[in-house]
């Protein structure tokens, strides 16, 4: 009777299981990297690889609160909710005027809008950056400096959270002391505005 091939020595195999079992582990590991970059830092990537649909170049028109924008992008005017923030209300006083002017304060002429949505009013929902090198992101920088809460029901990017609770921390913005500023929605909800008065904001 022929003689076959010989069998695999215990150690061989046990080897090369070893090396699948590291293999796996690398593309696993690879995966994650690609998957924490996606999510903590859309920028690290030239070409805005895993940052989603290209930025719209667009100007400045209006600021109209802590979370909204008028902004014209080629030649159209866009009215932008700024996504994963909740700034006061207009009659949560002095907060919502705080939150506004720091806005304005924040925002240049020329910015960048990543569109994310459509909210039920119609409204872009997106992210907006300042041009240039620092390429500031408006909706985190909101939430960093106190001007707005996190609107944890349509948010899921830990970077707002962690602001929020660094800001929270400082005792910074609407964190100065306890109150529904830091709750935006929960003010609308209550039907807290003036008598006859419709919210044009919300969800």
């Amino acid at each position: 009777m022929a003689r076959g091939r010989p069998w695999p020595s215990r150690a061989r195999v046990g080897s090369l299981v070893s090396r699948r079992l590291w293999l796996l582990a690398a593309l696993g590991l690879a995966s994650a990297a690609l998957w924490w970059a996606g999510r903590e830092g859309p920028d690290l990537f030239a070409g805005g690889w895993l940052a989603g649909p290209p930025d719209r170049v667009c100007r400045l028109d209006k600021v109209l609160d802590g979370d909204s924008l008028v902004l014209t992008c080629d030649g159209e005017s866009v009215e932008v909710r700024l996504h994963c923030i909740d700034a006061p209300e207009r009659e949560q006083v002095p907060y919502a005027k705080q939150s506004r002017r720091h806005l304005r304060e924040i925002a240049p002429m020329d910015l960048e809008l990543r569109e994310i949505e459509l909210d039920r009013f119609g409204r872009t929902v997106g992210e907006v950056y300042s041009t240039g090198p620092e390429r500031l992101m408006l909706n985190l920088e909101q939430v960093a400096r106190g001007q707005a809460a996190v609107f944890a029901r349509f948010c899921d990017d830990p970077r707002f959270f962690r602001a929020e609770r660094e800001a929270r921390e400082a005792g910074i913005g609407i964190w100065t002391r306890p109150g529904e500023q830091q709750t935006p929605w929960l003010f609308r909800h209550r039907g807290q505005r003036r008598p006859g008065r419709i919210s044009e904001r919300g969800r």
